[in-house]
Parts: C-alpha cells; sequence; structure tokens
C-alpha cells in the first residue's frame, strides 16, 4: 500500500511539474498558436469549457498536497524503522535478562542440591498425588482443604471452570469466586501461601494445576501427567493408546525435588506428555509477601523420548 501512494504520489508531483512547463511554453508560442487555439475553443461547448478550468482547478489546487505527503509517507516510515529498533532493542534486552536469570536459576539450584538435603520427602509426594486424586474425582471443591498451606479470604472460593467439549479444543481454568459473584482467572491475586518449603510446593503444585485438568481436542497438546513417584507411571493417561510400555520408565528417577529457603525456591519435577515423552522440568518458585511471585522455567530434560504420532 505505501509503494502505491509513493507512486501515484512521485506521478502526481510529475504531472503538476509537466503542467507548470506547459504553461510557460503556450505564452511563447502564444502568438503562433492564437488563431488556431481561438478557433478550437469557438467549437467548444459551454460545458467543455467549465470542464477544462474545473481541471485545471483541481490540479493547481491539489497536486500541491503531493509536498506534504511525501514528507509524511517519508516520516512515517522513519518512526516505523525507529519502533522496529526499539522493539528489537527490547526483545534483545529481554533475552539477555532471560539468560541473566537462567544461568542464575542454574547455579542456585546445584549449590543447594549439592549442600542442602532434598524436602520433597513422602509428605510432599502424598500431597500432591491426592491433589491429582481430587481433579480425578473432580473434587475441585476440596482443592484448599487439602492445601493447608495455602489459603483465600473467607469470602472467596477456588473453583474450575471445565473445558468447552465441542469446537477445535478448550482447556479447563481455576478462578477464584469473589464476594461480588465475579470469577476471576488471574487466582494468585488472591492466594497465599505460607512461606515454607511445603508453602512454595503448594503455590508449584497449584500453578502446574492447569496441565491436568480435562482438556478438550486440540488443548491435549498441553496435557501432563505429572509423576512424584514410580506409582504414578502406572496412572499415564493417554490421548491414543499406542500401546506404549511404560515400564521402561521404572528406570529412571522420577522423584520430585525442592531446595531453597525465605522467599526462593527451586522444584525440580518430572511429567509424562504424549507429544515429548518424559520430562523433568526445573521451575524457580518466588514467594513474596505470601503471594507467589513468579515461577520461572530455568530448564528442561528430556528423560524418555516418545511421540504418539498424533497430528490435530
Amino acid at each position: 500500500m505505501k509503494i502505491v501512494v509513493i507512486v501515484f504520489a512521485v506521478s502526481w508531483l510529475i504531472l503538476l511539474i509537466v503542467y507548470i512547463i506547459s504553461l510557460f511554453e503556450n505564452k511563447k508560442s502564444k502568438k503562433k498558436d492564437d488563431a488556431l487555439e481561438k478557433l478550437l475553443n469557438k467549437h467548444k461547448s459551454a460545458k467543455d469549457k467549465i470542464i477544462d478550468k474545473v481541471v485545471y482547478v483541481i490540479m493547481i489546487v491539489f497536486a500541491p498536497l503531493v509536498v506534504l505527503v511525501l514528507p509524511y509517507i517519508v516520516i512515517k516510515h522513519i518512526k516505523s524503522k525507529r519502533e522496529a529498533r526499539i522493539r528489537e532493542e527490547e526483545r534483545e534486552k529481554s533475552e539477555k535478562e532471560y539468560e541473566r536469570h537462567k544461568k542464575e536459576c542454574l547455579g542456585s539450584y546445584y549449590r543447594w542440591s549439592n549442600g542442602k538435603s532434598n524436602c520433597c520427602g513422602n509428605d510432599y509426594i502424598n500431597l500432591a498425588q491426592s491433589l491429582i486424586g481430587l481433579v480425578r474425582k473432580q473434587n475441585y471443591d476440596d482443592f484448599l482443604t487439602l492445601l493447608d498451606k495455602t489459603s483465600l479470604p473467607s469470602s472467596m472460593k477456588l473453583g474450575v471452570k471445565e473445558c468447552e467439549r465441542h469446537g477445535s479444543g478448550d482447556r479447563s481454568r481455576l478462578f477464584v469466586s469473589t464476594p461480588d459473584n465475579a470469577c476471576d482467572v488471574d487466582i494468585f491475586r488472591h492466594l497465599k501461601f505460607e512461606t515454607t518449603p511445603m508453602g512454595a510446593w503448594q503455590a508449584y503444585l497449584i500453578s502446574r494445576l492447569s496441565d491436568s485438568l480435562p482438556m478438550w481436542w486440540h488443548a491435549n497438546y498441553g496435557k501432563r501427567d505429572y509423576i512424584y513417584s514410580k506409582e504414578d507411571i502406572d496412572k499415564i493417561t493417554h490421548f491414543i493408546d499406542r500401546k506404549f510400555d511404560a515400564s521402561v520408565l521404572l528406570n529412571y528417577d522420577v522423584a520430585p525435588k525442592l531446595y531453597g529457603e525465605n522467599e526462593r525456591y527451586y522444584v525440580s519435577c518430572c511429567y509424562w506428555t504424549d507429544f515429548g515423552g518424559l520430562k523433568r522440568e526445573f521451575v524457580e518458585i518466588q514467594l513474596l509477601g505470601n503471594k507467589l511471585f513468579q515461577t520461572f522455567v530455568f530448564d528442561e530434560k528430556t528423560i524418555h523420548e516418545y511421540q504418539c504420532g498424533i497430528m490435530f
């Protein structure tokens, strides 16, 4: 579109220049052609003469606007290039910050793992498995009864809006019902967590809970079965069963790990996806003022690769 405007603008400017030059040429040859011009004008109707004058007026009045159009296009182009440069600089800055944060988290995680014992004992694992059990039974109202280090104001409630089972795909979503009967999907604005390893673990579990809730069709690309112990391997639910022998996964260490203190914790946990296999993710959990400030995935490793072969 911009090229078309430039082409028309330049053509219009050339036309105006040609017209001005022709006026000067006509003045020089006016005496020679005066008799012929009078003869031609004599045979023109009044309507034709009016049209000629209107055309001249339009050319004279509007053609100079090209002087404004061309600078406008140039200025807009310069502005667009500057905005693109700013976006590129912001993207590079964001990438550098991501790499810096990732490097910092990796260093902290491995320092903790070499110097401290894993916080994720059997009570942590049992809690996570019980939470998934509630999801399978669709007992969503019992989430906060189970998660004893997680709370909401007494006037609020944590619930689940299940996916629509039609169309190309949909995910179930967690929400908080507010006193004015609104459903706020930004649940972490309201949820509070105890600033302890167990509080951080529960914050992690809730942040990953939507990946285990019911999904429909294309949304199953994002479905995960979190694995907290080797017992969970037998409970993997496939989108389409390809007769995969899950017993091969028993050879891997799938135990979750949790390190950290104060308001910064590092979680390492395994999950299964039909579109990738068995993976372990490494997540930084930042708590700030008893709220979940940030979850940051700083690494992910494929332990056993698998693809179900389904392409939606």
